[in-house]
């Protein structure tokens, strides 16, 4: 599961669409939207909307295994507009603290130092990025994960040769995220492949290697097959199983394997209640 904190809507935009959210309410400023593998809030400008926002999500939807996101856009001395960073270290000029995120694994995604400003700035440093939300969302996603699962991913929208406009342009703004959301998917692949995976039976881990190893699932579909999966589990006998595999061996296709895995729950559900 997906957890976001993104500031503007038109930051969200794409991910909305992209994850088949829909809205669910809100706690005080921040909206919230809902889809099977993705959840998220829509905070607000500053780092303490975003905190609270982010509160409210975890505390919302109560999730162990969520990876939590902030994403949106930043300044950047003389970076391109539209190039993306990670932050591997977070500080804020409202706090003395210094957050390290950890990153044990590769990203499409340059590290950077991101700072958190209360105010708006054209103050660019060298080597550095400024936004106004993420030390806020970190603090406050610390409750709810630990620091490997809890990233901020950065757009430039500004730099010093084309500084900030008060009337940004949010059509460019959402373009530029949305460009990057098939990067963003795969590194949230990443990171889920390094959570301790639970214990399954024998059929259970043997099929899930054996299908990531003949499919390239993005981390939707790996939530798919791992949820039909343990369905299976729980409701098919061995030889019922071992027909299953059959699936693997005569597939291609990697969205009809996923389908005719539901078939079977259906058919097998139906047969149990008849």
């Amino acid at each position: 599961m997906l957890h976001l904190s993104i500031a503007l809507h038109c930051e969200a935009h794409g991910i909305i669409a992209h994850y088949g959210m829909k809205p669910t309410g809100g706690h005080g400023r921040a909206q919230f939207f809902e889809g099977e593998n993705a959840r998220l809030a829509i905070t607000g400008v500053g780092a303490l909307n975003s905190a609270i926002a982010t509160t409210a999500l975890g505390c919302r939807y109560p999730n162990t295994e969520a990876i939590w996101l902030n994403l949106g856009i930043c300044g950047h001395l003389d970076a391109p507009i539209g190039e993306t960073f990670i932050a591997n270290r977070i500080s804020s000029d409202n706090y003395r603290d210094t957050l390290y995120p950890q990153l044990p694994w590769k990203s499409a995604f340059n590290g950077i130092e991101l700072m958190t400003l209360s105010a708006p700035s054209a103050d660019y440093q060298p080597e550095q990025a400024f936004d106004m939300e993420g030390f806020g969302f970190y603090k406050a996603a610390l409750a709810f994960a630990s620091t490997e699962f809890i990233h901020c991913i950065k757009v430039v929208s500004d730099n010093a040769a084309q500084p900030a406009d008060p009337h940004f342009d949010k059509k460019a703004i959402a373009r530029m995220i949305k460009n990057h959301i098939p990067a963003i998917e795969t590194l949230c692949t990443i990171i889920g492949q390094s959570r301790p995976r639970k214990a399954g039976s024998d059929w259970f881990n043997r099929f899930s290697e054996r299908a990531n190893a003949q499919f390239a699932f993005t981390e939707t579909e790996t939530h798919q097959l791992n949820k039909r999966l343990a369905q299976l589990d729980a409701l098919f006998k061995q030889n019922e199983k071992d027909k299953t595999d059959l699936l693997l061996s005569t597939n291609s296709n990697k969205k009809r394997f996923l389908t005719q895995l539901q078939s079977a729950i259906d058919h097998s559900s139906a047969r149990n209640i008849c």
